[in-house]
């Protein structure tokens, strides 16, 4: 007997439920391990006790608001009335108020109701998973006119250049731009941005269209520029950037001294290019050239130490080179060296095990240097699979958490296999006074932990977020770990085989379930 074919409904809506939404990827300090990974995410959540200062009264009549809402749309009277209470809601606390009902009701925003209540106030957040925002709502932000002093639209991936240069005209006062992810946006914005926003400090094109020569009336008219992010925009290689070098570069006065956050990640850069970029920019702080081509960015040492936050994941650069760059930045807080060797220039390549250059004597040199930094409060080793190959005690991995890992606030080892819970050890008390480390967020996904590891998570009494994902870790391991960690909110469990499937996304009720029949 066939099979009874399918609707064409039932077809449509199968081929729609395969395609990821846009921005659904996570943030950008994090690699990509897909490869390796399920796809089907178990975070176990809890609240814990509120232990900040009390909101102010604004606060809790916005949240108060938002609670209700859904009640208050159902009834017309209330309705109505409700959008008259917030035609006179003052312009400084809209932005707040949008941002909430953003997060909880989403759909329940209309293109009119946006329009005519929330494009006001000194700050506009659009996002293309609020599904009423349409091309009018866009061409709607107009007029906030001079009031208006950022402007973050992302996500529009099919909405035209033109849409979003023609609403920048009337914003003279904008000094934060937002653009990311809108995929069309390309030199008719940046001209726009740069002829009729001089006090601009903060321009964000990732994952954007924007040609590197397009950027020359920006940088040459908006001299208070601070952040310029240009990730993951297709066609800018060495040949495409010489134009812009050649505008602006070979001037040997032009100098960007204001810039001090500066993002090149997933461009097809090699040195150089960045070099030259970097070199006019003698004040940064943050740099990012992530899955570039980069081999030495060496000019960055001549920014006098001034640089708190490194990303270098996915690049070809030695280690003896990383090491030397690093120990001329004593005031980093933030270093992001994941997959060392294993990209250039190609987040895919981040999977190909032979080509990663961080090995353990490496990270013994590094971590001489690192231990001695009193800001360092985060760092990324992410998918350095070499890592703890001879697994040892007192290995490169012990001796690194044990200097650097425990006195950061965030550590992610994901995705070095060769991590077994011994290497924790450092985790342990170092002091008399039994200090815990500083850990609030430890990320140890597809690593060789089990539960043997769980007296030195225990340690970790300060932890928020633990991500145990692809390990061996099992429920009674975990049970000490939350006894422990009472500031515990997240535990990653996706694909840890020794915890049952139905417990992974609820295991801090389980927690509870367990004491009360004890």
């Amino acid at each position: 007997m066939s099979k009874r074919k399918a609707e064409p409904s039932q077809r449509l809506a199968k081929r729609r439920r395969g395609v990821p939404a846009f921005g659904a990827e996570t943030e950008d300090d994090r690699v990509n391990l897909a490869s390796s990974l399920s796809t089907a995410s178990a975070f176990s959540t809890r609240s814990v006790p509120f232990t900040g200062p009390i909101p102010n009264l604004s606060v809790l009549c916005v949240r108060s608001f938002v609670t209700n809402l859904r009640a208050l749309h159902e009834t017309r009277d209330d309705w109505e009335i409700t959008l008259k209470w917030l035609k006179l809601m003052p312009d400084n606390l809209v932005p707040k108020l949008f941002a909430m009902l953003r997060s909880s009701c989403p759909q329940i925003l209309t293109n009119a109701m946006i329009t005519s209540y929330f494009l006001r106030g000194p700050s506009i957040v659009l996002t293309s998973d609020i599904p009423a925002v349409n091309k009018i709502t866009i061409l709607a932000i107009a007029g906030a006119g001079n009031s208006l002093h950022e402007l973050h639209l992302t996500g529009f991936v099919k909405f035209a250049d033109s849409v979003f240069a023609t609403v920048l005209p009337s914003m003279p006062s904008l000094r934060v731009l937002v653009l990311r992810g809108c995929a069309k946006v390309g030199s008719a914005t940046v001209e726009a941005a740069a002829r009729s926003c001089p006090l601009l400090s903060t321009a964000n094109f990732n994952y954007t269209a924007v040609p590197p020569v397009a950027l020359v009336p920006l940088l040459k008219n908006c001299s208070d520029l601070r952040v310029l992010k240009l990730a993951g925009i297709p066609n800018w290689t060495d040949a495409t950037f010489a134009k812009l070098s050649s505008a602006v570069f070979q001037d040997g006065t032009f100098v960007l001294r204001n810039i001090q956050t500066l993002k090149l990640r997933q461009l097809g850069l090699s040195d150089s290019s960045v070099n030259t970029f970097l070199a006019r920019c003698p004040n940064l702080t943050r740099l990012d050239l992530s899955f570039t081509h980069v081999h030495r960015p060496f000019p960055v040492v001549s920014a006098e130490a001034t640089v708190e936050k490194l990303s270098l994941t996915s690049t070809a650069i030695s280690g003896v080179d990383v090491v030397a760059l690093i120990s001329s930045l004593p005031r980093i807080k933030s270093l992001a060296l994941g997959a060392l060797g294993g990209g250039q220039g190609s987040s895919v390549a981040i999977g190909n095990t032979s080509a990663m250059t961080m090995t353990d004597q490496m990270l013994e040199s590094l971590t001489d240097v690192l231990k001695h930094f009193e800001h360092l409060e985060k760092i990324s080793l992410v998918g350095n699979t070499k890592l703890g190959v001879t697994s040892r005690r007192g290995g490169a991995l012990e001796y690194f958490i044990q200097c650097v890992g425990r006195k950061c606030k965030y550590l992610n080892l994901s995705g070095v296999h060769h991590l077994q819970s011994l290497h924790l050890t450092g985790l342990l008390p170092q002091d008399a006074e039994n200090q815990p480390p500083k850990l609030e967020q430890l990320i140890l996904n597809n690593t060789g932990v089990d539960d043997d590891a769980a007296p030195y998570l225990a340690c970790c009494s300060n932890l928020v977020v633990l991500e145990l994902a692809g390990t061996k870790i099992s429920s009674a391991g975990l049970f000490s770990v939350i006894d422990t960690c009472p500031r515990l909110q997240t535990l990653n469990l996706t694909s840890c085989r020794s915890v049952s499937v139905t417990d992974r996304r609820r295991f801090f009720e389980v927690r509870v379930t367990v004491d009360y029949w004890q």
